[in-house]
């Protein structure tokens, strides 16, 4: 008898721990199902109704979205991302407080958009979905991102400050990277670097980079750009102002440094221009047709030259467009060796829409 009870007796430590990891495993699927629609919950209080996602994988230590697609509001272009990773500080993710570790963004495609005054909204779908959600939830404070990287994505750049409709130069194969970042902006600077490649570029392959510091919500940033082989017709709007249509070929290497501070910018750098083409009739950078078509042949079909501009953002006879422009118009004519008073009159043309205000804001090219 002794020998069946003690059998009995291990049957129900057996029994007794067999259904305790039952019970185990039922809370732990509960947990997970729980963690799973606060997660989802948590998503959708943040990225608002006119977002969709197309599923959502919750592990211990990040919330994993696929196809994340946000549709924009009319006429407005929308966003999407393949692949979205969240780190978020759990705590205070489920204080229905946004603040994340880390988000990647994989296979992402939005746009850049700068409108006829000049402003500029990255992704505005998105921005607008954030905002959305801000007014039909109960989220508490901004949301806070120690480390967000963008990879393999693209992005257009549509800017209806230089053209109506907005000159659009796409990117492809584009890395990012922001430390931190804010939304809404706090005045918290952003450490920022940025490759790309231009798409469609008639003279084989273009790249643009980019690294600094930039201040979400704020104009104030301290940027390096560098850009090369990018086809003209992607720059020639910022390169000759109103003529833009004469350049018809050719490409553009740039290096600039920009800061803006307290709504004073300045930027300086240096231009070369390579093989430019040209079509129509009329002067070209202002300057007498015949001597720059001449210039560009003595000189194998090269023009380099330095530019520098500086003005306030809050003066509304300040143009960056219209400055560069001029600067442009200047920096070719001492470039391709125009007399004195050639050059003098091709960058009096370049300057008389800006205003004798903006001709003061000036600074001068370096010879």
């Amino acid at each position: 008898m002794s020998s069946n009870a003690a059998d009995a007796r291990g049957r129900s430590r057996w029994g007794t721990a067999l259904a305790i990891l039952l019970l185990i495993g039922a809370v732990l699927a509960v947990l997970a199902l729980a963690a799973t629609r606060v997660a989802e919950q948590r998503i959708a209080s943040i990225l608002g109704p006119r977002s969709q996602v197309g599923n959502v994988q919750v592990g211990l230590r990040q919330v994993v979205l696929t196809d994340v697609t946000v549709a924009g509001a009319s006429g407005q272009p929308g966003a999407r991302a393949r692949r979205v990773e969240l780190e978020p500080e759990w705590t205070a993710f489920l204080r229905r407080e946004a603040v994340f570790k880390r988000i990647t963004v994989d296979g992402f495609d939005f746009a850049v958009v700068r409108s006829a005054d000049g402003d500029m909204q990255i992704a505005p779908a998105l921005q607008a979905a954030l905002r959305a959600g801000d007014g039909k939830t109960q989220r508490n404070g901004p949301i806070r991102v120690a480390e967000l990287i963008l990879r393999d994505g693209r992005l257009d750049y549509l800017d209806g400050a230089v053209s109506k409709p907005p000159h659009r130069i796409p990117f492809k194969d584009v890395q990012a990277h922001l430390q931190p970042v804010v939304i809404p902006g706090d005045g918290t600077a952003s450490e920022m670097e940025f490759t790309g490649k231009v798409e469609d570029n008639r003279n084989g392959e273009a790249t643009v980079r980019a690294k600094g510091k930039v201040v979400v919500g704020s104009s104030d940033a301290d940027i390096t750009v560098a850009a090369r082989n990018m086809d003209i017709r992607h720059a020639a709007p910022y390169l000759a102002d109103n003529g833009a249509g004469s350049l018809s070929g050719g490409s553009m290497d740039l290096d600039m440094k920009t800061v803006i501070a307290r709504h004073e910018l300045k930027a300086s750098g240096t231009v070369a221009l390579h093989n430019l083409k040209f079509s129509g009739d009329g002067s070209l950078f202002s300057l007498p047709r015949k001597a720059v078509l001449a210039a560009m042949k003595d000189k194998r079909g090269v023009i380099r030259f330095e530019f520098a501009l500086a003005g306030s953002l809050d003066n509304p006879k300040f143009s960056v467009t219209r400055g560069f422009s001029a600067q442009v118009a200047r920096g070719f004519g001492h470039a391709i060796g125009v007399g004195a008073e050639g050059a003098a009159e091709g960058v009096a043309g370049a300057v008389k829409e800006l205003g004798d205000a903006l001709s003061d804001m000036l600074s001068p090219t370096k010879p």
